[in-house]
This record gives structure tokens, C-alpha cells and sequence, in this order.
């Protein structure tokens, strides 16, 4: 899970009036002017932080995405066993489903045609959620799991989303507080059955989608960040000074070493523009560091 940069105030309560308004009217039945209006902001607002509905929509996903990885994240602080603290990231995750359980139901139930930013940000939540559940069952079975690793994370996920399922889509109420002790319990059963009989994988390391198993490189997202620069409406001594500053980030990450604090400050820059959003928080997490406010 990944570490995000804060959106400026005005663009959350875009994001959160929007959502509320889809939620309850429907994406295809909301207009952007009916959604500034909500955020008491007007329509020309609205366009200097979102090109159109459809990346606002795009952006929206990624914002709530951010969110409850930072609420996993905190919980992933604690000082918990292994095994108590998947259990409270379920619980966590529960909780936040049943928050936004209305804004989930209209994504479902409405035919709302998926752009190729929006589709890639669901690539990489689901290659994101892989490596997480990767990580939960590394911390608690240790290396003894890695051989059944894939099959136990497609049991597990058939476990959760099957409860999730019945939250969203079947509207009954399930304690989030027992759900994710019990999910635990089901995976030591998945885990001990995989070993007790001896069982040969279904699914090996080498049927993994490669999304889910290659990390985007940092220099991918340099070059983006460069390529963005290029096409933004911005001085040539404006875009001199950011190539200058993805030269010298260029040049740290590559270090064997390369040293957290500059590089935070470095992306200072770039989290004043809001067009670098996303790019910020995929670097912050690739180089496994917090973004500076």
C-alpha cells in the first residue's frame, strides 16, 4: 500500500460532493455544474482541477483508493501480532466499505464506460492488493507459505470479496469486528488443509500476471513526469528549473543509497502542482518514504 500526498482542500470537497451526488442521483444523471454547485464552487473551478467528469471520476477512485491505504497503513503501525493485525486491517477495510457502500453499489449497477486512466488506476489497486495480501501471509506463515502462495491469495480473496458481496450488493450487516478474526481463522484452516494433504499448486509463481509482479521502475515515472512538463502551458526557464530538479532526482535514485531526506525535498516541487499528484505518490511509494506537507 502506498503512501499518499494531500489534494488541496477545494478538490476533496469536489470529490466528496461529487461522489455523495452520484451516489444518490447517479453518475450519468449528475452534470459537472450540478456538482460544483454542491462544492460551492463554480463550473470554471471545477475545470482547473478536472479535464472532464470522466477524470474526475478517474481521480475520485484514486483519491478513496489513497484513503483506505493510509487507514491500513496506520493499522499496519501498531503493535499487534501478525495474525491480530491483517485481522484489524480487515476490520478497517469493512468499516470503510460500508462508509462508501452507496457510491460502490452506483459503480456497480451503472453502465459507466471505463477510460484508459481510470482502467489503469484498477490495475494498479489490484496489483497493489496482491502484493498486500502477499505480505500479510509472508508475515504470518513465514516461508513455509511461499510455495502455495498464489493459491492461498485467490482462496483468501474469494473469502473477502464473497463477504463484501453480501455487504454491497445484498445490504445485510455483518460485524466488522468478528469479520476479520474470522477471515483469519478460515485462511489458517485454507493454510493447514494446503500442507496436511500435501496439495500440488493450481496456480504457480509463474502464472502471476506480470502487472502484479513488476513494480513500475522509477525511471518510468521520471520520464512521465518529464513528458508532462513538456505539454504543460508553463515558461521555458519554469520547465528548465523542473527538468533540472528530475535530472538531480534521477541521480539520487539511482545511488545505491540514495538519501531519503533529499529526495523528499526534491519532490516539494512537484507536490505544489497538482498535475504531479499522482505521480508524487507512486514515486513516495516505489522508494518506500512519506511525502513532506
Amino acid at each position: 500500500m502506498e503512501p499518499g500526498v494531500e489534494m488541496n482542500t477545494k478538490k476533496i470537497k469536489l470529490i466528496e460532493a461529487g461522489m455523495k451526488l452520484f451516489a444518490e442521483k447517479g453518475y450519468h444523471s449528475t452534470s459537472v455544474e450540478t456538482i460544483a454547485t454542491s462544492a460551492g464552487v463554480s463550473k470554471g473551478a471545477f475545470y482547473l482541477h478536472f479535464q472532464s467528469k470522466s477524470d474526475f471520476l478517474a481521480t475520485a477512485f484514486d483519491y478513496y483508493h489513497q484513503e483506505i491505504t493510509s487507514r491500513i497503513q496506520a493499522v499496519q503501525k501498531e503493535n499487534l501480532s501478525p495474525r491480530e493485525n491483517f485481522a484489524k486491517q480487515i476490520e478497517t477495510m469493512t468499516a470503510y466499505i460500508y462508509q462508501y457502500k452507496d457510491f460502490i453499489t452506483m459503480h456497480l449497477n451503472q453502465n459507466i464506460s471505463i477510460e484508459a486512466d481510470t482502467d489503469k488506476i484498477f490495475q494498479q489497486m489490484n496489483a497493489q492488493n496482491f502484493h498486500w495480501l502477499h505480505q500479510n501471509i509472508n508475515s504470518i506463515y513465514g516461508t513455509k507459505a511461499e510455495y502455495h502462495y498464489p493459491d492461498i491469495i485467490i482462496q483468501l480473496e474469494g473469502l473477502m470479496n464473497g463477504y463484501f458481496k453480501w455487504i454491497i450488493i445484498d445490504e445485510i450487516m455483518i460485524d466488522g469486528n468478528q469479520l476479520g478474526s474470522y477471515i483469519v481463522r478460515r485462511l489458517d484452516d485454507v493454510v493447514s488443509g494446503l500442507f496436511e494433504r500435501n496439495e500440488t499448486p493450481l496456480v504457480t509463481a509463474d502464472h502471476i500476471p506480470a502487472v502484479y509482479t513488476k513494480e513500475t521502475p522509477v525511471s518510468d515515472v521520471l520520464t512521465a513526469m518529464t513528458e508532462k512538463i513538456d505539454a504543460l502551458a508553463l515558461s521555458e526557464d519554469k520547465k528548465g528549473e523542473l527538468n533540472a530538479l528530475i535530472g538531480i532526482l534521477s541521480n539520487e535514485t539511482a545511488k545505491e543509497h540514495p538519501q531519503k531526506a533529499v529526495m523528499q525535498g526534491l519532490l516539494v516541487h512537484f507536490q505544489r502542482m497538482s498535475e504531479f499528484e499522482k505521480e508524487c505518490r507512486e514515486l513516495a511509494r516505489l522508494l518506500e518514504m512519506d511525502l513532506l506537507e
